[in-house]
């Protein structure tokens, strides 16, 4: 009862700093003219403070003193301070447009320190048939997913709310996975983000908006694959748990932005085009195409995400690991081949009402 409400208060100082601290912030990035301009791919017509993922970084800052002095909490300081490298170059990225190869080179050396720190995938617990893999390959799938998942993760900061939303239920995730297997320091750092985020998720969406910023979508997707890992990790090491299932967390979170990535690259390159050449076919993109409101479209991507995790949870005492990552694969293959042909039928819908007018 006791750890409860010590992670209660920490959600709650957290949710108090940001409603301090990011009109402030907010003020601040108007006089630097860190903002998001208005062009053809964007939705919104003025610009907007890029602070979302200062703001987050800042307020972790500020209440990482609750729990400083616990011994387990230097388990957590490479991936942190990792993270808090990635976040000054996304902030960096937000005022000067860093070139995407210099970006991409920064998040393999640090997805490198992370696999160099301990945190690295050591087995794949059945996935494909494949079990536990030698060192040198641990460390190439571990930079691979963090940098993949990480940038990913990043395409999907397209509609107000989305990436603070899915980084929310990350977070409440995660938690859920440090109570359960009694990480109390986990579960208190999980608690200053779920906080923080709501804080963010409240200027988000209303007049005195704040948009995450590439600083906020790297920095935030880092930290989550890189806890998931760790977690994942240490279940291994505990042979009284089942990794199985931090295994699903993992996976079930970072579906939804991993195969809408990889479906995107594979349709720029089908169409003829550079896989990594802007566009607007990402998912939020096609419910936007369909009159979705921001708000609907994070709502409905939520409860996706959501939906897929609960058919994982469903699946994984009843089936095989590759079996159940399959299942999730096709649903969600699906749902966007239902998406795209309902937007076929907008398109025909709207020409014939256009011909009719002639």
């Amino acid at each position: 009862m006791n750890t409860i409400i010590v992670l209660i208060g920490i959600g709650i100082l957290s949710f108090v700093l940001a409603n301090i601290c990011i009109p402030i912030i907010r003020k601040t990035a108007l006089l630097l003219n860190l903002v998001d301009k208005p062009n053809f791919r964007k939705v919104h017509t003025q610009p907007i403070p890029l602070v979302g993922g200062i703001a987050i970084g800042f307020i972790f800052s500020l209440c990482s003193f609750v729990f400083i002095n616990e011994v387990t909490f230097i388990n957590y300081l490479p991936i942190l301070f990792t993270s808090y490298v990635l976040l000054i170059v996304g902030v960096v990225d937000d005022k000067i447009d860093v070139k995407a190869k210099y970006k991409l080179i920064i998040q393999l050396l640090l997805a490198f320190f992370i696999a160099f720190s301990g945190t690295r995938i050591t087995s794949l617990y059945g996935l494909f048939g494949v079990g536990e893999i030698n060192l040198y390959l641990q460390y190439i799938l571990t930079v691979l997913v963090i940098t993949g998942v990480v940038n990913a993760f990043n395409l999907m900061d397209g509609v107000d709310g989305l990436v603070g939303s899915l980084s929310l239920i990350g977070f409440i995730l995660l938690l859920v996975a440090g109570f359960v297997y009694n990480d109390t320091t986990l579960g208190k750092i999980c608690m200053v983000f779920i906080g923080t985020i709501i804080g963010f998720l409240k200027y988000n969406f209303s007049k005195e908006k704040i948009f995450m910023g590439d600083a906020g979508s790297l920095f935030l997707g880092f930290i989550l694959v890189s806890l998931g890992i760790h977690m994942l990790e240490s279940q291994v090491v505990n042979k009284e748990n089942n990794p199985l299932y931090m295994t699903l967390i993992v996976i079930a979170f970072f579906i939804i932005p991993v195969l809408d990535s990889i479906r995107v690259y594979l349709t720029r390159i089908k169409n003829g085009y550079s896989p990594f050449r802007a566009d607007k076919s990402h998912l939020h993109h096609i419910l936007l195409r369909l009159g979705l409101s921001h708000k609907n479209i994070t709502i409905w991507i939520s409860v996706l995400l959501l939906f897929l995790f609960i058919i994982g949870l469903a699946l994984i005492n009843k089936t095989s690991i590759t079996l159940a990552v399959t299942i999730l694969i096709t649903v969600f293959y699906l749902i966007m081949k239902f998406l795209v042909y309902v937007i076929h039928l907008y398109k025909w819908q709207k020409r014939i009402k256009e011909m009719e007018k002639i």
